[in-house]
């Protein structure tokens, strides 16, 4: 019996020291992963792309917060200045763009001519 039971608080010590090292392994990703931001926010260069970075940076904070990792105060210090880098890099690659000149108004060109509209029908009818 007393077998049983060091057998089964050993599987769950093993359990927890194995969940440990995963967290340890999520966050060193996620880490990682941010350090790498900057440059891929140089990479922006479009309103559009920086919507969709935008986006995809908040699924992966998101992603990572589902984890349930446990941080120390050391590693929420580290979380915190990659934060503010990459809040630094989007703030810079914002105003860059805000400086460029906006694109001229695209014209369409109408491959089949547009007749005026009958206002009884609310239809534009081709001619």
């Amino acid at each position: 019996m007393k077998s049983k039971i060091y057998s089964t608080i050993l599987a769950g010590a093993a359990v927890i020291g194995l969940s440990a090292c995963s967290a340890h392994e999520d966050y060193d990703a996620y880490v990682e992963t941010l350090k790498s931001q900057p440059a891929v926010i140089d990479t922006i260069s479009s309103p559009a792309s920086y919507a969709a970075y935008l986006d995809t940076l908040a699924m992966k904070a998101d992603a990572f917060e589902q984890l349930g990792v446990k941080l120390d105060p050391t590693q929420k210090e580290e979380l915190a200045a990659l934060s503010m880098q990459i809040q630094q890099a989007l703030t810079d690659k914002y105003n860059q763009m805000a400086q460029e000149p906006a694109c001229e108004q695209t014209v369409f060109e109408a491959s089949i001519p547009v007749g005026p509209a009958d206002p009884s029908a609310g239809v534009v009818e081709l001619d």
